[in-house]
């Protein structure tokens, strides 16, 4: 492709064609030259009568100007409809923003607020409390001897008066069956501390899925009632600590992780109309 050799005239229709512009004789000094700041050749439109021309140091200011955002645009703070040339920008949208909680300065993560604190407390709570029931159960279990003075001990058998469920079924002094009532205790009393520790721990790391995994824990909880009063605080702390989880400040907090741990895929459009040469707006 061949282009024209400039001319040193401004372009527009031949002269003598209708519609022409008709340009003045030339003077004197010869033709009219445009003012300094109008380069000879250039593409500018405005005018081609050359008393229209600007002042020779006036400012040319060619910004094209930022139409404002239209009703559908309000909806996003500081959006701006670009003009013809100009290359659209996102904004963030801050309404998704308000649904997450925020992150932290330092570390980048999303600060956990008071309800998740409380939570993993109270599951944590709830471990400890069966825990400490269990301990003081096998103590009793283990400990047939009291002390009457100084120097005299009697054998009182308090096996059967440790737990609930050894009180349900009473049995002899080293028979197997208080091997397998003191062993299903401690299974009772890990299945219980477990599922609350667990809820507590994953509640705390941002999963959203303990939410109902805390509903299974003081579902499981509820077998601590075969163990001790003490035991059976854990699961009034259980329910506690999934309570909190429920509440809308959890919610955020989860919310951020998720988005975190599995981020959007964003595509790009499919480009079905390539244009090969000189753009429309250029040839």
């Amino acid at each position: 492709m061949s282009w024209p050799a400039p001319t040193g005239e401004p372009m527009g229709p031949e002269r003598g064609s209708p519609g022409a512009p008709s340009y003045p004789p030339a003077g004197p000094a010869g033709p009219l030259q445009p003012p300094p700041g109008v380069a000879t050749g250039s593409t500018d439109r405005r005018s081609s009568n050359p008393t229209d021309w600007p002042a020779p140091g006036a400012p040319t200011d060619r910004t094209a100007p930022v139409v404002p955002a239209g009703p559908a645009d309000r909806t996003r703070p500081g959006a701006e409809r670009p003009t013809h040339g100009e290359i659209e920008t996102l904004v963030p949208d801050v309404t998704a923003s308000a649904r997450l909680a925020p992150l932290h300065d330092r570390t980048g993560q999303p600060v956990r607020p008071w309800t998740i604190w409380l939570s993993a407390t109270l599951l944590f709570g709830g471990a400890a409390a069966v825990t400490v029931g269990l301990l003081l159960a096998m103590w009793q279990m283990a400990s047939p001897w009291q002390r009457v003075s100084a120097e005299e001990w009697t054998k009182v058998d308090k096996f059967n008066e440790a737990t609930w469920l050894t009180a349900q079924f009473p049995s002899e002094p080293a028979s197997g069956m208080r091997v397998l009532f003191a062993i299903l205790c401690c299974l009772i009393a890990v299945l219980v501390a477990g599922a609350a520790s667990v809820a507590g721990y994953y509640a705390f790391a941002g999963y959203r899925w303990t939410r109902i995994g805390a509903l299974v824990a003081l579902g499981v909880s509820l077998l601590a009632l075969l163990l001790t009063p003490i035991a059976a605080i854990s699961i009034g702390l259980v329910a506690l600590g999934a309570a909190p989880l429920w509440l809308p400040a959890s919610n955020r907090f989860f919310a951020r992780w998720h988005l975190i741990r599995h981020p959007r895929i964003a595509y790009s459009e499919p480009i079905d109309h390539v244009i090969y040469g000189p753009l429309p707006r250029y040839r």
